[in-house]
C-alpha cells in the first residue's frame, strides 16, 4: 500500500490497517524528508494542503513500519500494538493516547514527538531518538530503552515500572513524580535531571550518573546506588529506607531531611555534603569521609564513626553521645556545644578543633590530638567546666 492509497482510503472513513504492509512508507512533508534513498512517491501529488498526514485513531495494529517516514503525522489515539517501527522517522510526530503495546521502535526517531498519555506498555525502544518528546502520563510499564536518548525529554508523572533504562541518556529530562519502581537504571546518565517526587523504590541506579539531579521528596526505598555519582544533587526530604549507597558519591549534596533507616553507607563520600539536622544514631560510617560537611544538630549519638574524615566539618550542636570516634579526622571542626558525653575519642585527630561549649562529661580521650583545640566553657571527661 502507498501513501496515496492509505489516505484515500482514511480520508473515506477507512479505518483499519492492521497487519498491513507500509515498508519504507513516505508520509512526511516534502520539505522535512529529503534524501537520495526515498520512494518515488512522496506528498508531490496530493492536495497542496496537505501538510500534516492525518491518521487519527487508525488501526494499524501489527502493521509493518519499518523505516517509514511519519514526521509530524498525527497519529492520536491510533492502534499500533505490535507494529514494528524499527528505524521509523517519527521526528515531532503527535502520538498522544496512541496504543503502543509491544510496538518494536528500536532506532526510531522520536524527536519532539507527542507520545503523552500514549500505551507503550512492553514496547522496545533501544536506541531510539527521544530528544526533547513529551511522554508526561505515558505508560512505558517494562519498556526497553536501552541506550536510548531521552534527553530533555517530558516524563512527568509517567508510568516507568520495571522499564529498562539501562545506559539511557536522560540528561536534563523531567521525569517529576514519575513511578520508577523496580526500574533498571544502571550507568545511566541523569546530571541535571528532575526526578523531584519520582518513585524509585527498589530501582537499580548502579554506578548511574546524578550529577546535580533534583531528587527532592523522591522515594528511594531499598533502591541501588551503589557506585553512583550524586555530587551536587539535592535530596532534601528524600526516603532512602534500605538503600544501598555503597561507595556512592554523595559529596556537596543536599540531604537535610532525609531518613536513612537501615541504608547501606560503607565507603561512601558525603564530603562538603549539608547534614544539617539528619538523623545517623547508631549507623555503621567507620572511615566514611564527611570532610566540610554540615551536620550542625545532626544526630550521631552511638555511630561508628571510627577513621572517619570529619576534619573542618561544622558538628555545632550535634548529639555524637556514645558515639565511637577512634582515630577519627576532627582537625579543625567546628564542635560548638557539640554533646560527646561517653563518647569513645581514642586517638582522636582534634587539632585546632573549636570545642566552646562542648559536652565532654565521660568521655574517653585517650592519646587523643587537642593541640591548637579550644575548649573555653567546655565540660571536661570530669565534670569540671575548663575557663582558661
Amino acid at each position: 500500500m502507498d501513501a496515496n492509497e492509505l489516505l484515500t482510503r482514511y480520508a473515506a472513513g477507512e479505518r483499519d490497517f492492521r497487519l498491513a504492509n507500509l515498508r519504507g512508507i513516505v508520509l512526511s512533508p516534502i520539505d522535512l524528508y529529503r534524501s537520495s534513498d526515498a520512494p518515488t512517491l512522496i506528498l508531490a501529488n496530493l492536495n497542496q494542503h496537505q501538510q500534516r498526514p492525518y491518521l487519527i485513531g487508525a488501526n494499524l495494529s501489527g502493521a509493518d513500519l519499518t523505516k517509514a517516514h511519519l514526521s509530524r503525522a498525527n497519529l492520536s489515539k491510533a492502534d499500533l500494538s505490535g507494529a514494528n517501527l524499527t528505524g521509523a522517522n517519527l521526528m515531532a510526530a503527535s502520538l498522544s493516547g496512541a496504543n503502543l503495546i509491544g510496538a518494536n521502535l528500536t532506532g526510531a526517531n522520536l524527536a519532539g514527538s507527542h507520545l503523552n498519555w500514549a500505551n507503550l506498555t512492553g514496547a522496545n525502544l533501544p536506541n531510539a531518538n527521544l530528544i526533547g518528546a513529551d511522554m508526561s502520563a505515558a505508560n512505558l510499564t517494562k519498556a526497553v530503552l536501552t541506550e536510548a536518548n531521552l534527553s530533555k525529554a517530558y516524563l512527568i508523572k509517567a508510568n516507568l515500572n520495571g522499564a529498562n533504562f539501562k545506559d539511557a541518556y536522560l540528561s536534563l529530562a523531567s521525569l517529576k513524580e514519575a513511578d520508577l519502581t523496580e526500574a533498571q537504571l544502571t550507568g545511566a546518565e541523569l546530571s541535571k535531571a528532575n526526578l523531584a517526587g519520582a518513585n524509585l523504590t527498589r530501582a537499580n541506579l548502579s554506578k548511574a550518573n546524578l550529577l546535580k539531579a533534583n531528587l527532592r521528596r523522591a522515594n528511594l526505598t531499598q533502591a541501588y546506588l551503589n557506585g553512583a555519582c550524586l555530587i551536587g544533587s539535592d535530596l532534601s526530604e528524600a526516603c532512602l529506607d534500605r538503600a544501598n549507597l555503597c561507595k556512592a558519591d554523595l559529596s556537596k549534596t543536599y540531604l537535610r531531611n532525609i531518613t536513612l533507616n537501615g541504608s547501606h553507607l560503607s565507603g561512601i563520600n558525603l564530603s562538603g555534603a549539608d547534614l544539617s539536622g539528619v538523623d545517623l544514631s547508631r549507623k555503621l560510617l567507620t572511615g566514611i569521609n564527611m570532610a566540610e560537611a554540615l551536620l550542625n544538630e545532626a544526630n550521631l549519638s552511638g555511630a561508628y564513626l571510627m577513621e572517619a574524615n570529619l576534619s573542618g566539618a561544622n558538628l555545632s550542636k550535634a548529639n555524637l553521645s556514645l558515639a565511637y570516634l577512634i582515630n577519627a579526622d576532627l582537625s579543625n571542626s567546628c564542635l560548638h556545644e557539640i554533646n560527646l558525653s561517653k563518647a569513645n575519642l581514642s586517638q582522636a585527630n582534634l587539632q585546632k578543633a573549636d570545642l566552646t561549649g562542648a559536652n565532654l562529661r565521660g568521655a574517653i580521650l585517650t592519646e587523643a590530638d587537642l593541640t591548637g583545640a579550644k575548649l573555653i566553657g567546655a565540660t571536661l571527661p570530669n565534670g569540671t567546666v575548663y575557663r582558661r
